[in-house]
């Protein structure tokens, strides 16, 4: 099977194949030396780093050495072809998990314009719900903050009905509303 490789790549292959331990790490020497520097500059010139060659490349030689001893490396091309094309489709898969990891760090960093205008504006209503007198700032946050019902607004601010206490609530929103057209501040909806 192994027929179509050149001498060289028989050679190679004869030693790591070999049962002497000494010529396996000679053989394997061979392949780092003469293999992983042109690993090494098409990972590097495709967005990765020394250290993801080295990764992709250990990777690699595990997955040669595995298909190798099992024979599915049948020798259709080169070694140097094969290797290239298991670190190839090694670093693809690497740098697609590298850019989700990313995309999705930057997406949770990231804050929309709208959530800048949102903080924004609940700042200027709290700098001018401190402009309020106590009661009026009072009954705007229970009724917009705490959902309180008008029923319960009377009887928290001792109103004699439930429409005196839309009425304090109405007075007091519409002199929020006064403040923000005195300060200059539009509303961004």
């Amino acid at each position: 099977m192994l027929d179509k490789v050149n001498a060289s790549d028989q050679e190679l292959i004869n030693q790591l194949s070999s049962s002497d331990i000494l010529v396996v790490e000679k053989g394997w020497e061979h392949v780092y030396a003469s293999y992983y520097p042109m690993i090494r500059d098409m990972i590097c010139h495709n967005s990765g780093m020394e250290d993801d060659a080295s990764d992709i490349f250990y990777d690699a030689l595990l997955i040669f050495d595995r298909n190798l001893k099992s024979g599915r490396f049948r020798g259709d091309s080169s070694i140097k072809t094969y290797l290239f094309s298991i670190c190839k489709n090694l670093w693809l898969k690497e740098y697609e998990k590298k850019q989700k990891k990313m995309a999705a760090e930057a997406e949770s960093i990231l804050v929309s314009q709208q959530d800048v205008d949102y903080l924004i504006n609940v700042e200027i209503v709290t700098l001018l719900m401190n402009e309020l007198q106590e009661d009026c700032r009072n009954i705007l946050i229970e009724y917009y903050y705490n959902n309180r019902s008008m029923a319960e607004l009377m009887e928290m601010f001792n109103v004699n009905s439930i429409q005196a206490a839309k009425n304090k609530k109405w007075r007091c929103l519409n002199y929020l509303e006064r403040l923000f057209k005195e300060k200059g501040v539009t509303s961004t909806s």
